[in-house]
């Protein structure tokens, strides 16, 4: 809320309080004996003077105030409303916790050893299951441990790659959403969500995840031979000739990679790049059939 707003209000509201007790103060001040008091009786007519000026001035200022402030009390009524259903949230979220520090504290070290060995044998038996094609027991299997560790990533990726099987893409999505909810930087979980948008044909969100994949490893140059291709199929070449030469780096003799560096040195303009990646893979693999193409299409750039 506005800090003026705020002190507007702190001055005008008790401001107003006093001038309504002063008026309703009035009658009982009228009927008072004052007859006793000469003072006070000189001053009879002119008080009652202006009590009316008060009470007419203090009506008029009344409307004026309550319409120029409806407005802000509104807003601090939904204010009030929303901070009221914060405190309740938090309120319960702090119980929740208590709680769960209270049974945390109960759990022994024996229960813990216990709980530990039944959540291996649930992820090994859920795998087992899954290699095995039985996938209703598998996923059964994964759903339990994740009842006993709501947070066990594991029990997520083996339900995920349970329901990638059965070509069940989008609750196979949504569970490794949640793993990156776990852990943002896992690169697995990325390279899968990857490869589902690629079996959806959006390769735009699939370079998005291929990428995230990448940065959070940068060791395996399948996934970033993957990323070129993704980037080529996109017109991306020049970003995809970086990708690749990545890939090289890891592993500089692969001919699959030589050939796509060859093909997009080619597609970014880069002649004399091209020259060096056509020489590379003459030298690993002579018997490309696409060799005579790359040096014909060099020779043009």
């Amino acid at each position: 809320m506005n800090y003026s707003l705020v002190s507007f209000l702190l001055i005008i509201v008790p401001l107003s309080v006093i001038i309504v007790v002063i008026v309703r103060k009035f009658p009982q001040l009228t009927v008072l004996d004052v007859d006793n008091v000469p003072e006070v009786k000189a001053g009879r007519k002119k008080d009652e003077v202006l009590k009316k000026r008060v009470e007419i001035k203090t009506e008029k200022s009344k409307k004026n105030w309550l319409k120029k402030i409806q407005p802000a009390f509104d807003k601090f009524g939904k204010v009030q409303a929303n901070f009221r259903d914060y405190v309740t949230k938090l309120t319960y979220k702090v119980e929740e916790e208590d709680k769960k520090v209270k049974e945390e504290k109960i759990v022994t070290k024996e229960e813990k050893e216990k709980k530990e060995i039944s959540l291996f044998s649930l992820l090994h038996e859920g795998q087992t299951a899954a290699n095995n094609a039985d996938y209703q027991t598998a996923e059964n299997k994964f759903i339990t441990a994740i009842r006993i560790d709501a947070k066990n990533i594991e029990a997520y990726k083996g339900l995920a790659n349970v329901y990638l099987k059965q070509e069940q893409l989008e609750q196979a999505k949504q569970t490794f959403e949640f793993v990156l909810q776990l852990n943002p930087n896992d690169d697995e979980t990325l390279i899968s969500l990857g490869d589902i948008y690629i079996e959806e044909n959006d390769n735009k969100k699939a370079i998005e995840y291929y990428q995230k994949a990448v940065l959070a490893n940068d060791v395996h140059a399948n996934r970033f031979a993957k990323l070129a291709e993704l980037l080529e199929s996109m017109n991306e070449y020049e970003t995809g000739l970086v990708a690749i030469e990545q890939a090289i780096e890891l592993e500089p003799s692969n001919p699959k990679y030589l050939d796509m560096l060859t093909e997009l040195c080619i597609m970014s303009g880069e002649k004399e790049k091209a020259k060096e990646a056509y020489e590379k893979l003459r030298m690993s693999n002579p018997e490309n059939n696409k060799l005579d193409s790359f040096k014909e299409r060099i020779s043009q750039i």
